[in-house]
């Protein structure tokens, strides 16, 4: 992670560093071990300076989670034996039971809240592939997530360069420590919500059971 982040700062000034947020995003959106939030927020928070140039920087982050997001999808088209492994195993096996599950009720918020959420969004994306989401229908929820999270990113670091223009380092520790934040509240609340409907769903009476009457016998 440190050499990437080295880097993106020696890139700072160079055109070089809009292809290397690209391939960083596309990348974290299939193995979401890659440091793209942390580069985009660092880079971000060096642009209130001129350098690099906040559009082009949004636009990159933008294609590179469309682009990151619609691999995903799929490789979840053509998993095949390889979902088939997957279900097996404990946490990747669930977080595809959830993704499924919540992509079947609420498929288009799903896509786009989960983008905010690294392992919940490769789950979700993988999952879409591997139940057929209709294509056209993920992208341009991915598109709209997509724009959203750049969005959110570039502006976080912006901000926290914008506070702390004399020491950028600064800013990019205020601006991971709000997307942590942020992150955690959303998946905070999406765990009371799951709660809640477990707890509706074992409170809810079930219907009553239908008791067989005896049929009175002819000539009775």
């Amino acid at each position: 992670m440190d050499a990437v982040l080295q880097l993106a700062e020696t890139l700072l000034a160079s055109p070089w560093l809009y292809l290397l947020v690209i391939v960083l995003t596309l990348v974290d959106g299939v193995l979401p071990v890659v440091p793209a939030e942390t580069v985009v927020l660092t880079t971000a928070a060096y642009a209130v300076t001129g350098q690099p140039d906040a559009l082009p920087l949004l636009a990159a982050a933008w294609l590179g989670a469309v682009a990151g997001d619609v691999t995903a999808h799929h490789i979840g088209r053509g998993a095949g034996p390889l979902a088939r492994w997957a279900r097996r195993r404990r946490a990747i096996g669930s977080l595809l039971g959830w993704a499924e599950k919540e992509l079947m009720a609420r498929g288009g918020m799903l896509i786009i809240s989960a983008r905010f959420i690294p392992g919940g969004r490769t789950a979700t994306t993988v999952a879409s592939g591997v139940i057929g989401y209709p294509r056209r229908r993920f992208v341009l929820f991915a598109a709209i997530a997509a724009a959203a999270w750049a969005l959110y990113y570039v502006g976080i670091g912006m901000l926290g360069g914008l506070a702390f223009r004399d020491q950028p380092l600064i800013g990019v520790a205020l601006g991971i420590g709000m997307a942590l934040a942020v992150g955690g509240t959303i998946e905070a609340v999406r765990a009371l919500r799951r709660r809640r409907r477990r707890g509706a769903d074992v409170s809810r009476p079930r219907p009553a059971e239908r008791v067989a009457c005896p049929v009175p016998a002819r000539g009775a």
